[in-house]
Order: structure tokens, then C-alpha cells, then sequence
């Protein structure tokens, strides 16, 4: 009989176990997602997907129209006035009348120069009468002061004919007057015509239209009339606006 006993074979299974705790580690475990981070994943831009689109009924409201009365006026268009008519194309007289008023407002020395007119028209025309009446008192009281008579026609630069010496006959006085009284008339002209000038210079209405809106009578309804664009007066009608203007000056500033 053999003493010595074999040794007891270990334990295969325990082996194992042993060995497996080594070789699978515990698994860590996962953090779970938080809602932050889930939204910022949602919300987050992916280049790969298409732009979302607006329904039209979720577009902007467009902006309502700004109230005129809010809006900034613009310096140009409220310092800018309005033009004033040319007095060189009025040919009626509402218009006239109402151009004059606003020259007479803007002209300080307007009435001053109106009523300087006045004055030497008065003048010149005292003067006229007076010595008319002169050449006929002459006349009726003496017919051999036909001398007389004679320097008062030289100074108004009369060529009449020397009246004889002895009485003259009564168609000798009317030659004598009517000589005098052409040249009282060529006067008169010059002094209106010199005074036309000056009421044009101060923008009367009247004075200083235009030729080309100014028609003889007998043009008006003419080929020639027709001919001409925009509104036409003749002569006679401007004629007639004149000394209605002239007298609603004299009314004005006649002292």
C-alpha cells in the first residue's frame, strides 16, 4: 500500500470567475441628456436640411401708411412763394385791379410817384385853360391885339400866320383857336405818353401788354386772330381799361 495521497485537482469554475472579474470591467454608465441639452440639439441649424417656409398667413402685417399731416415738410416747398402774374399779359380787369393792389402794397414809393403824376398833369393842364382863355379874351376885347396873341401862340411854338392889324374877321379867330388847340393836343399826347411810360415802368396793369395779345377791331375773328395762341384784346378795349385804371388811381391818390 502506497502513504502518498495526490493533491485534489482546483476547482475549474472558480478559475473562471476569478478571471472574469479582471477581463469585463463594469460598464460606465451613461449620463442621461438633460432638457437643455435637448433643445439646444433641436434648436441647432442642419445645413442639410431645406429653409422652413413662412405660411402666408403668418407673414409680417406690412407697415401702415405714415399720416400726412406727420410727415416733414420739406424748407424748399414752404419758402418758395408763388410767381406773381406778369402785369404784361392782364387784360381783364378783375385781374388788373387785383395786380395793382399788390404792387402798391409792395412799393413803398408807388403812391408817392402816383400822386406826383397827378400833380403835373393838374398842372400842365391849368396852364393849357388859362391861356386859351387868355387868347380869347384877346380876341372878344381887342381885335389889334393880335400881337398879343401872337407871342402867347409863339410860346407854345405855334406857326400860325401873323393875324393882320387891323380887326379880325370871326374865321380868323377860329383859325387863330383851332392852331392853338392842335397844339394843346400834341402837348397833351407827349405828357400821356411820357406818363404811359412811367405807369409801365411801375407795373400798371394795361400799360405794358404784350403786342402780339393787342388786335386792331376788324382783326378780331380773322384768319390773323385765329393765328395767335392764348387770349387777345384789341385796341379799343385796352384803350378803355387804361383810363379806367387811371381813374381808379386818380380816386385813390388824388389829394
Amino acid at each position: 500500500m502506497n502513504g502518498n495521497q495526490p493533491a485534489s485537482t482546483p476547482d475549474l469554475q472558480a478559475i473562471l470567475a476569478t478571471l472574469s472579474q479582471f477581463t469585463n470591467p463594469a460598464p460606465i454608465p451613461v449620463a442621461q441628456p438633460s432638457e437643455t441639452s435637448e433643445q439646444f440639439s433641436t434648436n441647432c441649424y442642419d445645413a442639410s436640411q431645406p429653409l422652413p417656409m413662412v405660411p402666408a398667413s403668418q407673414s409680417l402685417p406690412a407697415p401702415k401708411p405714415q399720416d400726412p399731416r406727420l410727415r416733414p415738410q420739406s424748407r424748399a416747398a414752404t419758402a418758395s412763394p408763388k410767381p406773381m402774374i406778369d402785369p404784361a399779359t392782364i387784360i381783364t380787369w378783375q385781374e388788373g385791379l387785383r395786380c395793382l393792389t399788390k404792387i402798391a402794397a409792395q412799393n413803398a414809393q408807388f403812391a408817392v410817384t402816383i400822386r406826383g403824376m397827378i400833380e403835373d398833369q393838374k398842372k400842365h393842364e391849368l396852364r393849357w385853360y388859362a391861356d386859351r382863355q387868355a387868347l380869347k379874351h384877346v380876341q372878344a376885347t381887342h381885335s389889334s391885339a393880335s400881337a398879343q396873341a401872337q407871342s402867347i401862340l409863339q410860346s407854345l411854338g405855334s406857326t400860325a400866320v401873323r393875324a393882320p392889324a387891323g380887326k379880325q374877321t370871326q374865321s380868323e379867330k377860329n383859325a387863330e383857336l383851332a392852331e392853338f388847340d392842335r397844339k394843346i393836343y400834341a402837348a397833351q399826347t407827349s405828357m400821356e405818353a411820357a406818363m404811359s411810360g412811367q405807369l409801365k415802368g411801375l407795373g400798371v396793369p394795361f400799360f405794358g401788354t404784350r403786342p402780339e395779345m393787342v388786335l386792331l377791331a376788324e382783326e378780331r375773328g380773322s384768319i390773323a386772330a385765329t393765328s395767335v395762341s392764348g387770349p387777345t384784346i384789341t385796341e379799343s378795349e385796352l384803350l378803355a381799361l387804361r383810363r379806367k385804371i387811371v381813374g381808379h388811381l386818380e380816386d385813390l391818390y388824388r389829394d
